[in-house]
């Protein structure tokens, strides 16, 4: 396990606990069509069915479901390590080590990557499908990767990226995850190299780089109608950030923010405002939170410190625009807890979670990042937090 890093309430009164929304299975609309992350032109997204499953229907507000048992994937691939292809036995550790995934807020997969350092060469991409019934779809896998990848790809060019550690630096834009920097594999050293995956392909592209000198990322915040993605440094010494522009395959300016970024933070976009959330462990000045106010036409962000208590690091921080909050859970020192974030007040309301709480992660654990996919439709959040154990559910009010 790697070792060099920066280690990284207020209640605003518990909701009542409601009876589960079972109206909530009706139809729900679908999202308008977006712009298309490869920057194509316009297309329709993917959509969450509308019709929510029994397995999550019939969950309380604030319980965890562990899709094991009645709740087994359809597919029999209860844990990641039963998909794993063979030639990555023994070299599977892409959870633990500061990895993530591509934070979807649309769908029904959950996408994992991760690895990188001296932890794991696996450069897999693999996702968790919740779609189905009594019980989700399962895993499966999408890109196996390539042994013996020491080296950055060639920008321009397609092929099998060095593993690395994620951190919150991925961002699904629909047709297209992204990836953006990371600690590399095996040396540990910050690589400068940007990706982009196709969905309908399996295939990874090299980006151009950011910066000049190239920056290392650790952030990210996709907005689709822009087209763009907001990159921000992951380290307590770090200030910059920069927009990457999809259509046209290149960057904006690298600029820096007034106050040093929060270790091993987490961000999330709430589009209907512009606005942002920073979440992670503290800055030199103590702060582990800022809100920021991004302007996607200059491309310039400008940054506030809030005071939200210790949430921890690594956070899996996701925007509800149905209930105007923000989550955060699964960090580096919580499992057990649910936080509601105010985006206006910055009041956080803790929810202890019930069912198959607490969450049973890796040790050692730095934190969930993206590892999740939001189900707006279907009030639920999906994660997982182990390579042999169950993916899970989060029933939200």
């Amino acid at each position: 396990m790697s070792t060099r890093r920066d280690f990284l309430m207020t209640s605003a009164g518990l909701l009542g606990a409601a009876a589960p929304l079972l109206a909530r299975s009706q139809a729900l609309p679908c999202p308008p069509p977006q712009m298309s992350a490869d920057g194509a032109g316009s297309t329709s997204t993917t959509c969450t069915p509308s019709t929510m499953p029994a397995y999550i229907s019939s969950m309380a507000p604030f319980q965890v479901r562990a899709l094991t048992g009645s709740y087994a994937p359809s597919n029999g691939s209860s844990t990641l390590r039963s998909i794993m292809p063979s030639m990555w036995a023994g070299n599977d550790n892409i959870m633990c080590p500061w990895s993530g995934g591509a934070k979807s807020t649309t769908g029904t997969k959950m996408y994992v990557h991760g690895g990188g350092h001296s932890d794991s060469s696996n450069n897999g991409l693999y996702s968790f499908d919740f779609a189905g019934t009594n019980g989700p779809t399962g895993w499966a896998v999408e890109n196996q990767g390539q042994t013996g990848v020491t080296s950055d790809l060639a920008v321009g060019s397609t092929g099998a990226p060095i593993s690395v550690h994620t951190y919150d630096g991925m961002v699904d834009m629909g047709t297209m995850l992204y990836r953006f920097g990371g600690s590399s594999y095996p040396s540990g050293g910050f690589t400068v190299q940007m990706l982009r995956f196709s969905k309908a392909a399996s295939t990874w592209t090299r980006l151009p780089n950011w910066g000049s000198p190239p920056q290392f990322a650790g952030m990210a915040a996709g907005n689709q109608a822009a087209g763009k993605i907001l990159l921000m440094d992951r380290f307590v010494s770090y200030f910059t950030y920069g927009f990457y522009r999809v259509a046209s395959n290149n960057w904006s300016p690298m600029r820096s923010v007034a106050a040093q970024w929060v270790a091993d933070g987490a961000a999330a976009y709430n589009p209907a405002t512009n606005t942002g959330l920073v979440v992670g462990g503290d800055n030199q000045y103590g702060v582990r939170g800022f809100s920021v106010n991004i302007d996607w036409n200059a491309e310039t962000i400008t940054q506030t410190p809030r005071s939200l208590g210790n949430l921890g690091s690594g956070c899996a921080l996701i925007w509800d625009p149905s209930r105007n909050v923000y989550w955060c859970f699964g960090s580096n020192s919580n499992n057990g807890t649910l936080y509601e974030i105010n985006p206006t007040t910055f009041a956080v309301t803790a929810h202890p979670l019930t069912g198959d709480a607490p969450l049973a992660p890796e040790t050692p654990y730095w934190g969930t990042f993206g590892r999740w996919v939001f189900l707006d439709s279907w009030r639920a959040i999906g994660s997982v937090a182990s390579r042999s154990s169950p993916a899970f559910v989060i029933r939200l009010p």
